[in-house]
C-alpha cells in the first residue's frame, strides 16, 4: 500500500499548546554560600523552584574559576589544568536529592566529563565551546600574551605560566565558564514536573587541586582555586492550572508519573603491578538493571612532571594484550578485543556511544596518536599536556540499541561486572582502572505522596 512521506502529509495534526502557556529563564545561586575555595570538599547546593515543569536538557552551571599563582612556587614556573574540561574538573560529585531523600550520586564527574567530551563532541565542536569550556584558546596560555601556537591539542586542558615568560600569570585570573549539568535530571526524555515533587536540590562537591591541576616544577606547590558567581541556569515551562489535572490523570493506578532517563556509574578498582602473560580479572560491583554500555579507563602513576596521571587512558593490557568484559556471565565480545587491532578497538568504542554505523556524523575527538601510540602503563615515554592518552576501551551491551525501547541492556544485579585483562607486557607501577557504566533509569514520581523513585 503506497503512503505519502510525512513531508506532504500537510493536514498531519500537531499539539497546541494551551493560550496561558509561558516559559522562563532561571538563574539560582547556591543556598549556602557565594565563595568556595577549600582545597576539596566544599559543598555547593543549589535548590529548584517547585513549581512549573523544568526542561532537562537545559541545566546549565555557570561561574568564575579563579587561579592565584602566586602561592605555587617557584617565581617562573609553569601550571596547567590536566587533560579535560576546566570548567568541570572541579567537581568530584555530583548529587541530587528530591525530597530530603539521596536520588543519584556521580563521583569523580570530572573524569566522567573528560572522558565524554572526548568521546562524543567533536573537533569542530570543541573549538568552538573553548570560552564556555574554559579550554586554552588557540592565542592564549592563561589569558595573557599571544605566543601559543594554535593547535587542536590543546583543547584538553589550559596552560597557566607564572613569572618573567611571556605569556605569563603573575596575579590571579579568573576564567568563565558555563558546562551543561549531566544527571538523571538533565537526561531525561520528558520535561519534569517540578511543582508534583517534594523539592530537588542539586548538590556539588569540589575536587582536591592537585587532582586537576599540576605545577611542571614542583608537584608540591598548587595554586589557590576559587569558585565565584556560580548559578544554576535553567528553562521553565508553565502550562496553567488547568494542565495540573491532565498531568494527574496520566499517572498510573499507583499515582505515578514515570520518565525516562539513564545515568552514569563511576567505578574503580587497583591495578597491582602484573607481568606480561598473567591473565587478571577486575571485579566490579555495580548492580545495575539496565547496562547499556562500558567504558573501561586506565590510569597510571606520574613517570614526569607533565603527565596527566588521574585523566589519562592508557592501553593498561599493552600493545598486543586483549580486554574482555563480562556481565552475569556473559563475555563482552565473545573473542576479546586484541589492542594489537586498534581499528577494532576503536570501532568497539563507536559502538558504545552508538556511532558505529554512522561514522559521518562520529563525534569521537581523539587523534590517532593520542588512542594509537600511548604505551601501556609504566614502560615507555608517558604523553604530555598537549596531547593526552585517550586509549579508552568501550563495549556497547544493549541487546537492542534504539530510543523505542527501555530497560534493553545487561543486567548485573545477581552477578558483578568482571574485565579480564591479559596484558602483552609488564606493568612497573601500580594504577587504577576505571569503569564508566552508561544505564537506563526509571524515575517514579508519585503524584498523591510528591516522592520519587528512581530504578536503575
Amino acid at each position: 500500500m503506497a503512503a505519502l512521506p510525512k513531508e506532504v502529509q500537510y493536514n498531519k495534526p500537531m499539539a497546541s499548546l494551551p493560550a496561558e502557556t509561558s516559559s522562563m529563564n532561571v538563574n539560582v545561586r547556591p543556598s549556602n554560600g557565594q565563595v568556595f575555595q577549600r582545597d576539596g570538599g566544599d559543598i555547593i547546593q543549589f535548590d529548584l523552584p517547585a513549581h512549573s515543569f523544568l526542561v532537562p536538557s537545559s541545566l546549565v552551571i555557570r561561574g568564575l574559576i579563579t587561579i592565584d599563582p602566586t602561592t605555587a612556587t617557584p617565581a617562573s614556573c609553569e601550571l596547567f589544568t590536566k587533560a579535560g574540561v576546566p570548567g568541570a574538573q572541579w567537581i568530584q560529585r555530583v548529587e541530587t536529592i528530591v525530597g530530603g531523600s539521596l536520588v543519584e550520586s556521580v563521583n569523580d564527574y570530572g573524569r566522567l566529563y573528560s572522558m565524554l567530551s572526548q568521546t562524543n563532541i567533536d573537533y569542530a565542536t570543541k573549538a568552538g565551546l573553548q570560552t564556555e569550556f574554559a579550554f586554552g584558546g588557540n592565542n592564549d596560555k592563561g589569558g595573557v600574551g599571544a605566543s601559543a601556537v594554535p593547535t587542536f591539542n590543546n583543547l584538553n586542558g589550559r596552560i597557566l605560566q607564572k613569572g618573567a615568560a611571556s605569556p605569563n600569570l603573575a596575579v590571579a585570573a579568573s576564567f568563565p565558564f558555563a558546562i551543561p549539568l549531566g544527571c538523571l535530571l538533565s537526561s531525561c526524555s520528558e520535561l519534569i514536573p517540578l511543582g508534583h515533587m517534594g523539592g530537588v536540590r542539586i548538590q556539588l562537591t569540589t575536587d582536591q587541586v592537585a587532582n586537576y591541576i599540576r605545577n611542571k616544577t614542583t608537584a608540591t606547590d598548587l595554586p589557590v582555586v576559587k569558585l565565584t558567581e556560580l548559578e544554576l541556569n535553567f528553562d521553565l515551562v508553565d502550562f496553567g492550572g488547568a494542565m495540573d489535572a491532565v498531568v494527574r490523570s496520566m499517572a498510573n493506578a499507583d499515582g505515578d508519573l514515570v520518565l525516562k532517563s539513564q545515568g552514569w556509574n563511576v567505578s574503580n578498582v587497583n591495578l597491582p603491578i602484573q607481568v606480561a602473560g598473567s591473565q587478571s580479572e577486575f571485579v566490579y560491583n555495580v548492580r545495575l538493571s539496565s547496562i547499556k554500555s562500558l567504558v573501561l579507563q586506565g590510569t597510571g602513576q606520574a613517570k614526569s612532571e607533565m603527565v596527566n596521571d588521574l585523566y589519562d587512558a592508557v592501553a593498561v593490557a599493552g600493545e598486543t594484550g586483549s580486554t574482555q568484559f563480562f556481565i552475569a556471565n556473559k563475555a563482552y565480545p565473545q573473542t576479546p578485543l586484541r589492542e594489537s587491532n586498534n581499528a577494532a578497538v576503536m570501532s568497539s568504542l563507536r559502538q558504545a556511544f552508538g556511532e558505529a554505523h554512522d561514522i559521518y556524523h562520529s563525534n569521537i575527538a581523539i587523534s590517532n596518536k593520542s588512542y594509537a601510540e600511548i604505551p601501556s602503563m609504566g614502560n615507555a615515554t608517558v604523553s604530555t599536556h598537549d596531547e593526552p592518552a585517550a586509549h579508552f576501551v568501550g563495549m556497547n551491551t544493549e541487546k537492542l540499541s534504539t530510543n523505542s525501547v527501555m530497560m534493553s541492556g545487561e543486567s548485573s544485579q545477581l552477578t558483578p561486572i568482571n574485565v579480564r585483562l591479559n596484558p602483552s607486557q609488564p606493568t612497573d607501577a601500580a594504577a587504577t582502572l576505571t569503569l564508566y557504566c552508561c544505564y537506563d533509569a526509571l524515575i517514579g514520581i508519585n503524584v498523591n505522596s510528591r516522592q520519587i523513585q528512581v530504578r536503575v
